[in-house]
């Protein structure tokens, strides 16, 4: 039984006592098992462009033109409601630092082998993600190429979104435009305090569970 995803078609064999439906999902099952291994963290190495670029060569059919934004322009699209979507594998990201308003969504990772691992859940995540059709989305891999290309024609084709973008040169780019700082890496978070809810202004019920009050 062969299942697409998003590199291609990968094989599985068929067992003719399971039911060819069963045989798929077990198929699939396997595929994400099989990229979940992959994409654990690992002791940071030097990256390997060509094995790691080989991803984006995948078969993939899009038809799409999806626009690109200079690094220099990243920020404007940011305060206009744009998320960036980091595809990169996790010791890509462990390497160059990445900000906690990133949303990582993984294409496609490398194991110790060389091997790439396509991520076959990488649509349903990025719909999970976004459920809005019309939400901003700005695509990035390490050098803004194949795999950015392949990913945003993807989400377009295949998921329906008008607002997707590409960041020219990847994170690569940006970040030697848009430097981290130690701010951009706190993971920010609500916390208890003092005061009123704004729904007691509002209305002057008081919403809360158990009366706690948030700012």
């Amino acid at each position: 039984i062969s299942t697409s995803s998003l590199s291609g078609s990968s094989t599985f064999p068929h067992t003719p006592d399971i039911p060819p439906t069963l045989a798929s999902m077990s198929a699939v099952a396997a595929s994400s098992l099989a990229f979940t291994a992959a994409v654990v963290p690992r002791a940071v190495r030097a990256r390997t462009s060509t094995v790691v670029r080989a991803a984006g060569r995948a078969r993939v059919t899009v038809t799409s033109a999806v626009d690109k934004v200079a690094p220099k322009d990243v920020k404007d699209h940011l305060d206009r409601g744009f998320v960036l979507v980091d595809i990169r594998d996790p010791e890509e990201c462990a390497e160059t630092g990445y900000k906690f308003s990133w949303k990582n969504i993984v294409l496609a990772a490398m194991d110790d082998s060389g091997q790439i691992h396509m991520n076959p859940n990488f649509l349903a995540q990025i719909r999970k993600e976004f459920p809005n059709q019309m939400s901003r989305i700005l695509i990035a891999c390490d050098d803004g190429t194949m795999r950015s290309e392949k990913a945003a024609g993807a989400i377009v084709d295949k998921c329906g979104f008008k607002q997707v973008k590409i960041i020219e040169g990847g994170i690569d780019a940006y970040l030697v435009h848009s430097p981290l700082t130690e701010a951009d890496k706190v993971k920010w978070r609500m916390r208890p305090e003092i005061g009123e809810d704004l729904s007691v202004l509002v209305s002057g019920v008081d919403t809360r569970q158990q009366g706690q009050k948030y700012y």
